[in-house]
């Protein structure tokens, strides 16, 4: 018998890509995106509005949105992290939007050139803009778990944001553990009080694997009772404003847990390998996932 939905909003097209060397075309995006909704995928974050010499693969965020080929039921999203990316992702045609800050000042000052005072001013003029625009707004927080330059980030201090972002009236809240140092208990103790907080609201947890503890950290997550996660096919991923970080937990990976532990996603693990596969060969190398290769081979039993 089948538990409950886990829903997965699949991000290696921003988060996953924004590290590789190699641009990916339009085209070869508009075709992933194409793939990922076959593959059963049902919310897509297609790129981030963001200084394109910062991060030179999201230089054609625009021009992608206004080409994809919507199709009813999905929801394709993208990262803001100021006000001008409200206003390009609005002439974009964009429906959803992730307004994201860090929980680390000196994070904030590195990824967003905002003070952590500043980026929660910011944050609260960029919902309203997507709130006048009648765009769903998911209010996100990176580096709730840990930061690599300023160490430990305290529950009290994420929980103050938590409310604070709540209070904004947004329709979804996002925690992120950016850099991968958050362990399981941690995510349970932290994440069962802020399902309490948001009373009801979609709770999303963005899990990176930096320190191989991602997946047991969405096993601690689903028993806070967290139903929503962000992943990246082929566990592609990272900050270009991290120190050390590396990739999101893999898509089909995380699928194929949940699929073994009675959940249902919808999402078919062979076409996110299959996509994975061919991601690794326009790269030239192994992605982090561990089970694109092994879904692939018919002789290997995956059950």
């Amino acid at each position: 018998m089948k538990k409950d939905h886990v829903t997965i909003e699949e991000q290696g097209l921003r988060d996953g890509i924004q590290n590789v060397n190699q641009l990916l075309t339009i085209e070869q995006k508009l075709s992933y995106i194409d793939r990922l909704v076959d593959a059963g995928l049902t919310r897509i974050q297609v790129g981030s509005f963001v200084h394109p010499t910062l991060v030179p693969q999201m230089a054609d965020t625009d021009e992608l949105c206004q080409r994809i080929k919507k199709k009813k039921g999905i929801i394709y999203s993208g990262l803001v992290l100021n006000i001008r990316g409200v206003e390009r992702a609005i002439s974009a045609s964009l429906e959803h939007l992730s307004c994201s800050i860090s929980a680390s000042d000196l994070h904030s000052q590195k990824n967003a050139r905002k003070t952590l005072k500043e980026a929660r001013q910011a944050f609260e003029e960029m919902v309203k803009l997507c709130q006048k625009n009648q765009i769903m707004t998911r209010g996100g927080i990176q580096c709730a778990f840990g930061c690599r330059y300023e160490g430990v980030i305290h529950k009290s201090h994420v929980l103050d944001m938590v409310k604070s972002h709540l209070d904004t009236g947004i329709d979804e809240l996002a925690l992120a553990d950016s850099t991968g140092m958050a362990h399981p208990g941690q995510i349970l103790d932290t994440m069962s009080e802020i399902v309490d907080l948001a009373e009801g609201k979609p709770i999303i947890l963005h899990l990176h694997n930096t320190e191989s503890k991602g997946y047991a950290n969405l096993y601690a997550a689903l028993n806070a009772g967290v139903r929503i996660f962000d992943t990246a096919f082929g566990g592609l991923g990272g900050c270009p404003f991290i120190k050390s970080a590396t990739g999101n937990i893999a898509t089909e990976d995380t699928v194929h847990m949940l699929d073994q532990m009675g959940y249902n996603t919808g999402i078919d693990k062979y076409k996110l390998a299959k996509l994975s596969l061919d991601m690794s060969t326009f790269m030239n190398q192994k992605l982090q996932g561990n089970l694109y290769e092994l879904l692939l081979t018919e002789d290997i039993k995956i059950t």
